[in-house]
């Protein structure tokens, strides 16, 4: 039977990393699959390349995530110089200090949803949230929570999905669905982890991702009928 865990991203700042890298770091739409992945391996206190870590994200690779928007919020803009700067060519700027530009969204609110059969690890999930190993952050470590990220017990699908539009008083929401093929979606995210790196390293050194694929699109609220009808044109 697929349970689903109900995950609560509000902070006054966030920024998911989709694709960002280099001189200008984007705040991406919705959160990625990689950065849920990585707070839950926060939570667990799982170290890079450690069997705790393989095991959160073969799990994580067996989930459905779906997101959903409910508060939009507003770009702010970052600017930072750095040293050892690594370039689009590979090669490490040393010389000078290189600048930079970050984006985090302000004031935004998202409801993720993690759906999956394995409702032993979903559990052990919610717990780690609860209690964390680690400190929790929504993208960067300046992104700190503000509400608590669990608020529910599992639930059915159906009545997760239900439960996380509760109270939204919007006609519409943005949602960011997983999907089983490529017809079915219409973006492509290279967030579907593999590992996090090395030991070693607080960089990017040894991630590896996959493609997701995921239909982004807005999904009317104005009434439970309407919230169910998927194949319904928007």
């Amino acid at each position: 039977m697929r349970k689903t865990l109900i995950i609560h991203i509000q902070s006054p700042m966030q920024s998911w990393g989709i694709g960002s890298r280099y001189e200008r770091r984007g705040a991406g739409s919705a959160p990625s699959k990689s950065a849920i992945c990585g707070m839950a391996c926060a939570a667990f206190g799982a170290a890079r390349q450690s069997e705790l870590e393989e095991r959160i994200v073969a799990a994580f690779n067996r989930m459905k995530m779906t997101s959903f928007c409910l508060q939009s919020g507003k770009v702010l803009s970052d600017y930072h110089t750095v040293q050892n700067f690594m370039r689009a060519k590979g090669t490490i700027e040393r010389s000078d200090a290189v600048q930079t530009y970050r984006q985090y969204w302000t004031d935004k609110q998202y409801v993720v949803l993690l759906e999956g059969e394995d409702t032993n690890f979903l559990e052990e999930l919610r717990s780690a949230l609860i209690n964390p190993h680690w400190g929790i952050w929504f993208g960067r470590k300046c992104c700190i929570p503000s509400a608590p990220l669990i608020q529910e017990p599992l639930m059915e699908p159906g009545e997760a999905r239900d439960a996380a539009l509760a109270g939204c008083d919007h006609d519409s929401v943005e949602i960011c669905e997983e999907v089983d093929s490529f017809e079915d979606g219409n973006d492509t995210w290279m967030d579907a982890p593999q590992g996090f790196g090395r030991p070693d390293s607080s960089g990017r050194a040894g991630r590896v991702y996959l493609q997701r694929r995921v239909k982004v699109r807005a999904l009317p609220i104005a009434s439970p009928e309407a919230f169910f009808q998927f194949d319904a044109p928007v």
